[in-house]
């Protein structure tokens, strides 16, 4: 039902007082007060020495909400395959494919592709989850690239079941997180990330539901990182230290950086009269708003600067890591804004549909936001508009 704005009716001024959160504990969501989301222990439970269970922030709770995955996640044990030849022979083929040709193709630059073909195949020898996540990617990869058929029973299928496997071990592994376990640990949430958007590919788009449960998924993704700094601190010869230190927002404990770079893009946040009575608007949301048209402007600077792809490709990959908790609330809700600025970073993957875990991602994307946002909301979507025609 929509109102005479054009606008859903969900799209009211918002009440003062609590606003809901998907990522709260679960006694401050039980309660209905505002969660500071301090990890391990939020400032309410340990004002009143009570518990703190982040049950909403874990890969598997995030993933189980998904309507739109077709990988499913959190399996038993009794679903693994039966050890046997058959097995052995299925994770042969996997590696192989993951050593020969996966890997590589899925490093963000230059600087990260030996990470991903050389040092993440050495550290999943002991790390489960770790080892089920490049069976997991390799299986896509073999899918997309119209091998399916190489793998008995079919490389989703295969997909489907380690991916199931690698969500149940990284479950098991991140309240144990140590200097000992942190880069497999983060080197594991690496792949999901990336399993999670090759996901997008090909997902019903009509009615159009935003992917909010992929960005749940990295900022779960971010949480881990941040995490595993605190127990690594600073030890240069860590994996994750070095990761975490070449992503400054995540050294910053999460947060985009606020510097109102948004030159190009500062229409965006215009507000005509039609829409103020019925968008839901505070500083929050609006600061949330400034930070992640900053970092897309930023991408968009590099992209016109600099004459190599990866620094501008491993930005695209670190956004829905990086985002504002309140952002990634605004696009769940579906508020048109939002979405706008969504569109303008899906436009930017559409220079990167070459790269088989991206594809047609962008385009899909900035089509059907086009085709989901009233009238009033088409003139901001010039420019994503322009990146798919060309």
């Amino acid at each position: 039902m929509a109102s005479n704005s054009g606008l859903p009716t969900h799209h009211r001024i918002p009440k003062l007082g609590h606003k809901k959160s998907i990522f709260g504990c679960q006694r401050c969501r039980a309660r209905r007060v505002k969660c500071d989301e301090v990890k391990p222990v939020c400032h309410n439970c340990k004002r009143f020495g009570l518990p703190c269970v982040y049950d909403r922030d874990t890969f598997a709770r995030a993933s189980e909400k998904s309507t739109s995955a077709r990988l499913s996640p959190g399996g038993a044990e009794d679903d693994d395959p039966p050890e046997g030849r058959t097995r052995r022979m299925l994770e042969t083929r996997l590696m192989h494919q993951y050593l020969a040709e996966t890997g590589s193709s899925i490093a963000a630059d230059e600087n990260t592709r030996e990470l991903f073909s050389r040092v993440i195949p050495k550290l999943s020898l002991d790390s489960d989850a770790l080892l089920y996540s490049m069976y997991t990617i390799a299986a896509l990869h073999l899918q997309r690239l119209g091998r399916g058929e190489e793998i008995e029973g079919g490389a989703e299928n295969a997909a489907n079941r380690y991916f199931s496997m690698a969500v149940r071990e990284h479950n098991k592994d991140i309240p144990k997180i140590s200097r000992q376990t942190a880069d497999a640990v983060c080197l594991t949430s690496c792949l999901m990330r990336c399993i999670a958007r090759v996901q997008l590919l090909g997902r019903r788009l009509q009615p159009y539901t935003p992917p909010w449960q992929w960005l749940v998924l990295a900022q779960t993704s971010a949480s881990t990182f941040i995490e595993a700094w605190e127990k690594v601190g600073p030890d240069p010869s860590s994996v994750a230290y070095q990761l975490i230190k070449g992503t400054l927002p995540l050294y910053e404990r999460g947060r985009l950086p606020s510097r109102r770079n948004i030159g190009r893009l500062k229409h965006l946040l215009h507000r005509p009269e039609e829409v103020r009575a019925t968008e839901p608007w505070d500083p929050e949301i609006e600061d949330a708003y400034a930070r992640t048209l900053d970092y897309i402007c930023s991408a968009i600077d590099l992209a016109d600067n600099e004459e190599s792809s990866g620094g501008v490709f491993r930005m695209l990959v670190m956004f829905p890591m990086l985002l504002d908790r309140r952002y990634v609330e605004e696009v769940k809700a579906g508020s048109p804004r939002a979405l706008v600025i969504l569109a303008h970073y899906f436009a930017l993957l559409v220079g990167f549909e070459d790269v088989w875990c991206i594809g047609s991602i962008g385009a899909d994307e900035v089509r059907a936001i086009i085709d989901a946002l009233p009238d009033q909301w088409q003139g901001l979507l010039a420019w994503p508009k322009k990146a798919i025609e060309m």
